[in-house]
């Protein structure tokens, strides 16, 4: 079976006739069901697949088995542009701004995921192909006996930010061919290449048992009082060591810092009272801890891809017409 044979059965759908908002080198299917509509478009070559999924979730889609996708891929690498839910074993957020690996070749049998509802899910990624992995990596695996899954799932999270131009070159690109092969070709080895970079710039280290149970209570701590402007001096105390290791560690062990986890902490309880209540957007920002309307905006803009007004919006619809693209961001 061949990749569009794979795409084609999973989804239970030809692949869409329509003219597609992405690069017409590429396949589109189209996908309209109870729990999601929009769009998977892909472009492959023996050596990677560019894919796109432009989706609105209208129902909590939780997927709790692991595909057999090994013939078709080694890993997915992909960029979350706006998103709202989990993966798990092991755990990632799939939300705007992070980047969701996965190793297709050793997948655990409990990988799952999870895609809340109300809201869209668009990430661009590329997937390599063992032949490109071998190709490029193969000398670092003989030389420095690194694995292939260390290079992709161990590096520095503060790098991730350098995916975002690529993925959205990728998103906006309208060549036609032979230049969109080129193109795309060019980003798949970009995309390999800052991930190896990712991981040789990674110069964390091993944190102590006690320095984790620390952060841990530093974690707990601010769960418990997102809401409030906990003082620096307050988590040095709680964790016990200097601002400075406090910050450092925190953002290694969390990948966010510290008021970055505060801040994504009042967006996710933001973000439930704004599907779940009637409050209005300026009640709910000041339930959370923002007395600036503006700033929450812009937070929840930066942890969710959208708006709060836009998701109050799409809550509120009880049907979309959203179709081959039609899902606007």
């Amino acid at each position: 079976m061949n990749y569009y044979e794979f795409v084609k059965n999973y989804l239970g759908t030809d692949s869409c006739k329509e003219k597609s908002k992405y690069c017409n080198i590429g396949t589109t299917f189209c996908v309209c069901r109870e729990e999601a509509e929009g769009c998977y478009w892909f472009y492959e070559t023996d050596s990677f697949i560019v894919e796109i999924h432009d989706f609105f979730i209208k129902k909590d889609i939780v997927y709790s088995s692991a595909l057999n996708m090994d013939q078709f891929m080694s890993f997915s690498s992909s960029y979350i542009i706006t998103g709202n839910g989990e993966s798990f074993s092991p755990y990632q957020t799939l939300s705007a701004g992070s980047l969701h690996i996965v190793d297709v070749e050793n997948m655990h049998k409990d990988y799952k995921f999870l895609l809340h509802s109300n809201f869209p899910y668009l990430s661009v990624g590329i997937s390599f192909k063992k032949e490109m992995i071998e190709e490029y990596l193969y000398s670092l695996k003989k030389e420095k006996n690194i694995s292939y899954s260390d290079i992709f799932t161990s590096f520095n999270p503060a790098i991730i930010k350098s995916f975002a131009p690529l993925a959205k070159e990728i998103l906006n690109c309208k060549m036609k061919s032979p230049a969109a092969e080129l193109f795309f070709e060019a980003k798949a080895k970009e995309w390999l290449s800052l991930t190896i970079n990712a991981f040789f710039n990674n110069k964390d280290v091993r944190i102590s048992k006690d320095d984790d149970k620390a952060l841990k209570d530093v974690a707990n701590y601010l769960d418990d009082h997102y809401a409030l402007d906990v003082s620096q001096q307050t988590l040095e105390k709680v964790a016990s060591m200097s601002g400075t290791k406090l910050k450092k560690l925190f953002k290694q062990k969390y990948q966010l810092s510290i008021t970055e986890y505060s801040q994504r902490r009042r967006v996710n309880m933001a973000e439930t009272l704004l599907l779940n209540t009637s409050l209005s957007i300026k009640e709910i920002s000041e339930s959370v801890g923002y007395s600036s309307h503006s700033k929450f905006s812009s937070c929840f803009k930066k942890f969710k891809g959208i708006y709060p007004r836009d998701v109050r919006k799409l809550s509120e619809k009880s049907t979309h017409t959203l179709g081959c693209g039609r899902i606007t961001l």
